[in-house]
């Protein structure tokens, strides 16, 4: 354990490290001020646009908005706010109906749900939204071209038609247990009990789509997509910009904004200088913003809380020639050398200034069956230096380097720095390597680093959506499973939890799961921590879940959101 001096020695030492470039280019004139008595005076314009629309700055364009395809915050972010699904969540993350008037009628076996829809529900195209509609889109879960067929394979039939769907090619293959009752009425059978299927009902990957303009547009649906939901996407130019329009017969209400406009700017700095400026209405708080807002006069622009997320560095376990891939005594040795030599205390409470905390494990508080006794994760370089032995590498003699890859958001490049530092104090030598965020997923999905910088959020709170889709064999590659980690213990575990209708007995299940994962160090486990923004004051009915919420607001009741241009201090 550090002392918090010893801390802040490797802050001024860090900070010298990001700075040797400008001050070997000469930077002069600089002069010490004295600590100022009272809080810091920020320049900030709180003016929101006069034509009712909300500006929201992203770091990189969404990779897909056709809901099969969305696999990442960010398109996920824009995506929520044009489609809608059966279910929703409330704030307090209590499921509720949304296209569904209700919720699902149950059978005692826990295998059978029967779904009444609303009636009055309209695509943006003017159709009403049907059962038929439905069971098109759940569908479509299956096919080829899905990213999420994880979703779908409790369903009876599913796995056959998902296992055929190369052959077949189909957009929507047929699935059995998925049956049109009626115009509004939908039943779906299992293969077996499985308490967390409702949750999935509510993903933005379940959306209703229109069968039409999917059978007319057929790929290019991502780029124009048409749902339900309380926004519509009007303009896209790539790597610049989206406009949503409001959708005035949302059945939950016309939206109270006129439209919401993103801006591609990758760099945070130039964000928050727009933000300032006057030009975003909400901007992702990352370093140096956090402390230095929280303690001005622009406090009450401060906004955060908890995340239900888990930030990782993963191992390619099937990487070909990676010295940390596979199960062998040494490599798993490696993996283990390099969770204990990373200083997470100093990444949490000093690089990311309070933001972020050590992982204990993989369940981030507020997940049901997070282990609140697991110790979280220290730092101890003399054991990382003996394991390094150990597996055959003493002090790092003879092993080879691997990149780090990582995408270009947020904070990601500064705590690259700061592990790459870590790692080679006990003699572990690795490259950084950084991505725009699509080319970051589709290598990431594809299996091509070696080792990679990623983040998982809940998008529903149960410990069996980061369990089994992030460690089980089914989901290898693009279902989430990047790792490409297999383990027929904790997948059988995983499994035996679907069909426990016993909570306290079905998170016991996920508990041994998570600890056998753990055992095996697929990961640099890094942090979990809140999210944190700044939100202009005139911003009214902003309120975050926690699941998959930053500057996006994926589960925010964006029709509620509404700008009092009345408060502009």
């Amino acid at each position: 354990m550090f002392s918090e001096t010893l801390h802040f020695q490797r802050l001024l030492q860090f900070t010298a490290l990001l700075l040797c470039p400008l001050l070997a280019g000469g930077m002069s004139g600089c002069t010490s001020q004295p600590p100022s008595s009272g809080p810091q005076d920020i320049q900030s314009v709180a003016a929101p646009s006069p034509e009712n629309i909300f500006r929201i700055p992203l770091m990189t364009n969404p990779p897909d908005l056709d809901p099969i395809l969305v696999s990442d915050t960010t398109s996920s972010g824009v995506a929520t706010k044009l489609f809608t699904s059966l279910y929703d969540y409330t704030p307090e993350l209590e499921l509720e109906p949304c296209l569904a008037k209700e919720m699902p009628t149950i059978s005692e076996d826990g295998r059978v749900y029967d779904i009444q829809l609303r009636d009055d529900v309209r695509f943006t195209n003017g159709r009403t939204v049907t059962a038929a509609d439905m069971k098109y889109s759940i569908q479509r879960l299956a096919s080829v071209r899905s990213k999420r067929t994880n979703l779908v394979e409790k369903i009876v039939g599913a796995k056959e038609v998902i296992a055929g769907a190369s052959k077949s090619q189909e957009v929507s293959p047929e699935i059995p247990g998925i049956e049109v009752l009626g115009d509004h009425s939908l039943r779906i059978t299992l293969i077996e009990s499985s308490p967390p299927f409702v949750n999935k009902l509510a993903m933005v990957n379940t959306a209703a789509v229109p069968r039409e303009v999917i059978e007319e547009i057929g790929d290019k649906f991502s780029r124009n997509p048409v749902g339900s939901g309380p926004f519509t996407l009007t303009e896209w130019k790539e790597g610049v910009s989206l406009k949503l329009t409001a959708n005035q017969d949302y059945f939950e209400g016309a939206p109270k904004l006129a439209g919401i406009h993103y801006r591609v700017i990758p760099e945070p700095l130039a964000q928050l200088e727009e933000y300032k400026a006057g030009n975003f209405d909400i901007l992702a708080a990352t370093q140096g913003v956090y402390p230095k807002w929280k303690n001005s006069n622009r406090a009450n622009e401060v906004l955060f809380w908890p995340s239900l997320a888990v930030q990782y560095y993963g191992f390619n376990l099937k990487k070909e020639g990676s010295p940390y891939a596979g199960y062998s005594d040494s490599a798993r040795k490696l993996r283990e050398a390099v969770n204990l030599a990373v200083d997470r205390k100093f990444l949490g409470e000093i690089l990311l200034e309070g933001r972020s905390y050590p992982a204990n494990g993989i369940l981030p508080p507020g997940i049901f069956g997070h282990n609140s006794e697991r110790p979280a994760f220290t730092q101890d370089v003399e054991k990382a230096k003996a394991l390094l032995a150990e597996a055959g590498y003493p002090n790092g003699e003879g092993l080879p380097p691997v990149d780090l890859w990582f995408n270009t958001q947020g904070d990601n490049s500064k705590i690259a720095q700061a592990v790459q530092a870590d790692l080679k104090k006990v003699g572990i030598e690795i490259g950084l390597k950084m991505l725009d965020w699509a080319a970051f997923i589709e290598a990431t999905d594809a299996g091509e680093p070696p080792f990679f910088r990623l983040g998982w959020v809940a998008s529903y709170p149960d410990a069996e959506y980061f369990l089994a889709s992030l460690f089980h064999t089914k989901n290898q590659g693009s279902q989430g499973n990047v790792s490409f980690y297999s383990n027929p213990e904790v997948d059988k575990l995983i499994d035996d939890s679907y069909a426990e209708t016993d909570p306290a007995k079905r998170v016991e299940l996920l508990k041994q799961a998570e600890s056998r994962i753990i055992a095996d160090s697929p990961w640099l486990f890094l942090l979990f921590g809140q999210e944190t923004v700044l939100l202009k004051p005139y911003v009214r009915n902003y309120n975050p879940t926690g699941m998959c919420d930053d500057v996006q607001g994926n589960y925010v009741r964006w029709h509620l959101v509404e700008i009092d241009a009345g408060n502009q201090g």
